[in-house]
């Protein structure tokens, strides 16, 4: 869990101070990992697409090669320029997008055991059956079944999960499995089209919705838990909790996990970035659970006109406090990239470990200088 928190900074007396909206928010939504690039690659993952479960649901059979052939041709003809069209995005990434039903544990009034079922959406980010979805959505599960595309139902265990930013990896048997990759949500820019593919209502499968990338960089505090998102308006229901946001280039740039809900609220869904998802999945996917997280042991502010941030606040004994920071600093870049923005500095942590030595350049009044961090570990990330 990162120790970076995102306070909004009063503006300077000049602006006018504006309440905050206050939204409340619930678990609804996931969106997914899905990137067909081009060339090569682009036509492996396109060919991976278009296979179809014999009627022994442990293996799967290839389609005809002239359907592989036209949908490798669809993605090698000028698709970074145009992009595909809705129909054909559906057809090419749909067989990898899966619904997700458990049975949940719990209690009833008496405090006696009972089971109750639950779905949601997840896919398939491996051809020998690893699938991504939200944590929520397999959490307290004492079975899980994987509605593939075309009907057949999987059994699946799980592989391992990470609460704190509500991903999880589960696992079924195949090979040869349609799958989607992530894209760079870092590139995504506001005004882009979307689509999202899910089970809404835990009741209708591989539906999708579409819409536009409303805006980057939203701080959603869920259940206690700032994680930063893209906001869609998309729409989103209940049951599409783990599903993948895609854009016109068929890359999976979110996991939708969040929406606001209300009686003015409308289009207000949140996804999971996949630059952040994937270092997660992938450690999920490699050893069950996410390992410590580099810290630097601060609060952080975002001056919202100036794009600054500000250490807000300094933990104790902590990393960024034996370096010798101390509120009020501004933090101009870390280990040499330029910081301007609370993802960007999550970045930078995201790609160092524990121990290593980090870089900072801060602005201290009208002085900047150099500190070396020794950056600390946060452990709370873990199954």
């Amino acid at each position: 869990m990162y120790d970076l928190i995102h306070i909004p900074v009063t503006p300077p007396p000049s602006v006018k101070k504006t309440k905050p909206l206050v939204i409340t928010m619930i678990i609804a939504v996931s969106a997914a990992f899905l990137m067909l690039g081009s060339g090569y690659a682009g036509a492996r993952i396109a060919q991976s697409q278009f296979f179809s479960f014999s009627d022994d649901a442990s293996t799967v059979t290839e389609y005809s090669s002239d359907i592989a052939a036209n949908s490798i041709e669809l993605l090698s003809s000028n698709l970074y320029d145009s992009g595909l069209s809705l129909p054909d995005l559906f057809e090419i990434t749909n067989p990898a997008v899966v619904a997700i039903s458990t049975q949940i544990t719990g209690h009833n009034i008496f405090g006696q055991p009972i089971s109750h079922p639950s779905a949601g959406s997840g896919f398939l980010v491996s051809h020998d059956g690893y699938i991504v979805t939200n944590d929520h959505v397999i959490e307290n599960a004492t079975s899980i079944t994987v509605l593939m595309y075309n009907g057949i139902e999987l059994p699946a265990t799980v592989v391992g999960r990470a609460p704190a930013s509500d991903l999880a990896v589960i696992k079924v048997e195949g090979v040869y499995l349609p799958f989607l990759s992530f894209g760079d949500s870092d590139s995504v820019r506001v005004g882009e089209q979307v689509a999202a593919i899910g089970n809404p209502l835990g009741q209708l499968a591989n539906s999708m919705t579409v819409g536009y990338i409303s805006a980057i960089s939203r701080d959603i505090n869920i259940d206690g838990v700032s994680i930063n998102k893209l906001q869609t308006d998309a729409a989103v229901n209940r049951g599409n909790s783990g599903g993948p946001l895609i854009n016109l280039h068929g890359e999976v740039i979110g996991i939708v996990s969040a929406k606001s809900t209300g009686v003015d609220v409308e289009g207000l869904g949140f996804a999971i970035p996949s630059s952040y998802a994937k270092t997660i999945v992938n450690q999920l996917i490699e050893s069950g659970f996410v390992s410590g997280r580099a810290i630097l042991g601060v609060q952080v502010s975002i001056y919202e006109d100036s794009h600054e941030v500000l250490i807000a606040s300094v933990n104790r004994g902590g990393a960024a406090d034996r370096a010798g920071v101390l509120p009020g600093d501004i933090i101009v870049a870390a280990n040499g990239t330029i910081i301007s923005s609370f993802a960007e500095l999550r970045e930078v942590l995201d790609s160092a470990s524990p121990r290593e030595e980090m870089e900072l350049l801060i602005r201290r009044g009208n002085v900047e200088i150099n500190v070396i961090v020794t950056l600390d570990e946060d452990r709370p990330m873990g199954v």
